[in-house]
């Protein structure tokens, strides 16, 4: 009788709780522990049951370069070109990643040491057969190497000039700041290396935006060592208009030509402070766009609500005829689960019923019609398409279906067990 009992508890507890819970997870591993400088490093990132912001990166760039940073919901593979030699620790990261089956945050980093080492220089025949399939490697700015010669480490610059303005340059110091007049557009930046075999990028006419401007100047020495000087180029603003949005602060954009036109929008003037500024005007959707510069001088188009005098960043996906504006929805049909995805380089917030399905719903107005409404985004084709809001009626109705489905047979278990439990105990009494 016991045996019976045990038998049917058994059976009871599989049937209510066959549904496990997966505990997401992420690792890390390499191909090799130790590379060869101009051959390259396979870094594997297992990422198990989760789902979010990644980023895959190098402790010393100039020993292991490469590198990635992006949204995943799978595991995935990056490459690293050993430069030079030394040790370089790969680390990956978790940003904004959640468990897919209990939406809890996820975070921490796993990190895996690599070991570069120069190419072997030995005189035997083994060595000069292994020497000749290594002797031509790409690196990253399409130059090759030669094993058999000595590359120049010499990243420096022997002079640093902005043109019409004075810079106290010194090979040593890596950072300048110089401040120009409220109508200067462009700057012209020359420079030139302390080794002529070492490449030099962003130098030339550099275009300048009110107040920060932070230019780059990287320096390749021969065997792809990097140094990077900085120039931050203050454009005065004699009278600022200055906005906060959260706990940021940003300059309005004073000048037209440093908007980008989305299509449909047209230039008008807007009122802020009690200040005319430049502005776009879209008279299907009655959108106001502004040029907002944060503190590193990036520039993005805001709608600009005149009556609450707000502030809420635009972001446009372009789809062939459709041009979708896309933004947060009063409410969600049961049963989805919101996700962040890239779309056409923008970070999209979406929805999705399968962790696995290619399908993302996005919700957001088309700026050519007015019409705001859900639409169905295809992740493998990269396709946009309308999506009818009573299939996603039909889907909430037929989440609770199965919700009520459950409960009804988790109670009719429930009462079959209590009805047998009850049975064999008059039966065990009757004996």
């Amino acid at each position: 009788m016991r045996n019976i009992l045990k038998l049917s508890l058994f059976i009871f507890c599989f049937t209510l709780f066959t549904i496990s819970v997966k505990a997401g997870s992420f690792s890390i591993s390499s191909s090799s522990r130790t590379v060869t400088v101009g051959d390259s490093v396979t870094i594997n990132v297992g990422i198990n049951n989760l789902a979010g912001n990644f980023s895959i990166t190098s402790s010393n760039n100039s020993v292991l370069s490469g590198g990635k940073s992006d949204w995943f919901e799978g595991s995935t593979t990056v490459y690293f070109t050993a430069k030079s030699a030394g040790t370089a620790t790969i680390t990956v990261s978790a940003t904004n990643v959640a468990d897919f089956d209990t939406n809890n945050e996820v975070n921490g980093s796993k990190s895996v040491t690599i070991n570069v080492v120069e190419p072997s220089r030995g005189n035997s025949s083994s060595s000069n057969s292994s020497s000749s399939k290594k002797n031509k490697q790409s690196y990253d700015y399409d130059d090759t190497i030669d094993i058999n010669k000595e590359y120049s480490s010499d990243n420096y610059l022997s002079s640093l000039k902005v043109e019409g303005y004075e810079l106290d340059f010194d090979k040593e110091k890596t950072e300048y700041t110089l401040d120009v007049d409220e109508d200067v557009t462009s700057v012209n930046i020359t420079a030139t290396p302390s080794d002529d075999n070492a490449n030099i990028i962003g130098t030339g006419s550099i275009k300048l935006t009110d107040g920060v401007n932070n230019i780059k100047i990287t320096v390749i020495a021969e065997n792809g060592n990097e140094r990077v000087y900085s120039i931050t180029i203050n454009v005065k603003d004699i009278d600022p208009i200055k906005v906060k949005i959260g706990k940021k602060e940003y300059n309005v954009v004073k000048k037209v030509e440093q908007l980008t036109t989305p299509d449909n929008f047209s230039p008008i003037e807007a009122d802020i402070d009690n200040k005319k500024v430049p502005a776009l005007y879209n008279e299907i959707t009655g959108y106001i766009l502004v040029g907002l510069k944060d503190e590193k001088g990036n520039i993005k188009l805001y709608i600009y609500d005149p009556k609450s005098k707000s502030y809420s960043i635009y972001h446009e996906i372009t789809f062939n005829s459709i041009k979708l504006y896309y933004t947060k929805p009063s409410s969600v049909p049961k049963g989805l689960k919101k996700v962040n995805i890239d779309i056409n380089g923008d970070k999209v917030t979406s929805y999705k019923a399968n962790k696995k399905s290619d399908f993302y719903l996005v919700y957001g107005m088309n700026v050519n019609t007015g019409s705001l409404g859900w639409y169905r985004y295809d992740s493998k084709d990269k396709t946009l398409q309308r999506y009818e809001t009573q299939d996603l009626e039909n889907l909430s109705i037929l989440n609770n279906k199965y919700l009520v489905t459950i409960a009804i047979l988790s109670t009719s278990i429930l009462m079959l067990m209590l009805f047998l439990l009850i049975l064999f105990n008059r039966i065990k009494h009757m004996k």
